[in-house]
């Protein structure tokens, strides 16, 4: 039996058979790569890929949700077509630039609504200096940076709780919030400008 679309596409479920072809494992051990198509294992350990097509993984235990989980019971992602798995415990890593878009045309936002108390949220956040502890082996040293449980508070979109149990979040996220702190700020000196600038006329008119 052999695939529909050998060149180019995934197996099916009846296709999965024989259809190896073009995979590689380089190193590591306990990997397995069956049923898929021009696949690779880097390195690792305890990883799997079935019925996938031009998918790689670099780093330990990554395989369908329905083939494995983590010895915690956590759930891992389903591995897709045309993708690049990197899985590692303490972040990746990379001594050039990554340079990265993110969506954010309008045609793809539904129900857009203008963030309101962005200053007062602002406000509400503690801008900190502090040490890294041995709580994780991420950073070290001397840090500045926001926390996790006040960003919570006001924006809890941009949290999120790792397996370990410690607090997470995107900080490019917080960039909405402060144009809108900055702009509801830019509306409170425009106010006040207007005030002088009646009182000095007054003033003058007074002389």
């Amino acid at each position: 039996m052999s695939p529909t679309n050998p060149g180019t596409s995934a197996p099916s479920a009846t296709d999965a058979i024989n259809y190896d072809d073009a995979n590689v494992i380089l190193c590591g051990f306990n990997n397995k790569i069956e049923g898929s198509r021009r696949s690779t294992i880097i390195n690792g350990a305890g990883n799997y890929i079935v019925g996938r097509y031009n998918t790689h993984i670099l780093g330990d235990y990554v395989s369908p949700t329905d083939q494995n989980s983590q010895s915690n019971g956590t759930s891992l992602p389903d591995l897709v077509d045309n993708a690049f798995y990197l899985g590692c415990a303490n972040g990746l890593y990379s001594y050039g630039d990554v340079v990265a878009y993110a969506a954010s045309d309008a045609n793809l936002k539904d129900n857009q609504i203008k963030i309101s108390g962005c200053l007062e949220k602002v406000q509400s956040l503690d801008a900190i200096e502090f040490d890294w502890n041995g709580n994780q082996q991420t950073y070290s040293g001397h840090d500045i940076g926001l926390i996790a449980q006040q960003v919570s508070g006001i924006a809890p979109e941009i949290v999120t709780e790792r397996q370990n149990g410690y607090l997470a979040m995107k900080y490019e996220k917080m960039v909405p919030i402060l144009v809108g702190a900055i702009q509801e700020q830019q509306d409170q000196i425009k106010v006040l400008n207007d005030r002088v600038e009646y009182l000095m006329k007054k003033l003058d008119s007074m002389s």
